[in-house]
């Protein structure tokens, strides 16, 4: 059995963005992963779920499901922070665009948020790149892309 879609496409949006030049194999899918000083610079490739419509009336309806995703960049505290986060955000938008995976293809880029979060002496700057695409499947099998 295949798994959910959304996992489908963080997987395959967290090959397309390992072994960046900046981040390198730096790239987690977890929300809670804790990070360390050598973790840094990083990504995390996150889905912050869909909006589902139904398109048939079925008892089994097939669903365009507006599925959100998210990739955080981290990198810590340096003179040229902001620098640094901007050429993880370049590397990740080309590869993202230049993907040949289908999935990871159809992406559409929302746009970005930039934060400086700061715990106790150190500065994590933090770029939050967004984007959506539709994935088609049906009611019963949420596993399997469909079109």
């Amino acid at each position: 059995m295949a798994y959910h879609v959304r996992r489908q496409l963080r997987e395959a949006v967290a090959t397309a963005v390992t072994s960046l030049t900046t981040t390198g194999t730096r790239v987690y899918q977890s929300r809670v992963y804790p990070f360390q000083t050598t973790d840094l610079p990083c990504l995390v490739v996150t889905t912050d779920g869909d909006q589902v419509t139904n398109l048939t009336a079925d008892s089994n309806p097939q669903q365009q499901r507006e599925t959100r995703l998210k990739i955080e960049a981290y990198a810590r505290d340096t003179i040229d922070l902001d620098d640094i986060l901007d050429l993880i955000c370049k590397e990740v938008e080309t590869a993202i665009a230049s993907s040949s995976t289908s999935l990871v293809a159809n992406l559409y880029f929302i746009g970005t948020q930039i934060d400086i979060e700061a715990s106790g002496d150190q500065k994590i700057g933090k770029a939050t790149l967004l984007f959506s695409t539709d994935l088609y499947t049906v009611s019963n099998a949420p596993d399997v892309l469909i079109g």
